[in-house]
């Protein structure tokens, strides 16, 4: 005797997650997510106890710097590749000068190593005595004497002004050749 054939009968499809299951864990992930934010914020303001130790902590930081600005000042630099001298100049403003505060300095940067490198405006930064940097891009073309952009091949040298919007007292330039990816070359303003 053989059975009767049954008809086929499809699974029925399982469910997914419920509403409820997928609300529960988004809040666990978003949790977990303020969890691990907090504890960043924590670690990186640890220290900072009300009492001004964070004041000093910064102010080590500064005497730091200090002291290292201070030591690769006393190093001759007739041996370095790439040789930078600052001094204060007047800012002579250009036709594209729109008025404002703007203060300058005359750069030449001198090449004494053997591979060419590049010299640009965008290249420069100004060190404020009161230790800000300034940004030098938001002046460009600014100053009638602006350093121009230039292959400087061994034994070559350029010169120029850099100029950085206000009014302040330049205390050292910096010159980083390819954009933060080279080394930065820094010069007291004499």
């Amino acid at each position: 005797m053989t059975q009767p054939q049954q008809p086929f009968q499809p699974q029925p499809p399982k469910q997914g997650m419920s509403t409820g299951r997928k609300f529960g864990l988004g809040c666990g992930a978003f949790l977990l997510l303020l969890l691990l934010m907090g504890g960043c914020v924590a670690a990186l303001s640890s220290g900072v106890d009300g009492s001004g130790s964070s004041q000093e902590t910064s102010e080590q930081t500064e005497e730091t710097v200090e002291a290292e600005v201070e030591e690769a000042a006393e190093e001759p630099q007739e041996d370095e590749p790439v040789v930078l001298t600052a001094e204060v100049a007047d800012f002579v403003p250009s036709i594209l000068h729109d008025g404002g505060d703007y203060t300058s300095v005359h750069v030449t940067v001198e090449n004494n190593g053997d591979d060419a490198i590049e010299v640009n405006p965008l290249y420069f930064a100004i060190v404020a005595d009161d230790g800000t940097k300034k940004d030098t891009t938001s002046a460009l073309g600014m100053s009638e004497s602006q350093i121009d952009t230039v292959t400087l091949n061994p034994g070559q040298r350029a010169e120029g002004v850099v100029t950085a919007e206000g009014a302040f007292t330049p205390a050292s330039v910096e010159f980083e050749e390819a954009l933060g990816l080279g080394v930065t070359i820094t010069a007291d303003v004499g």
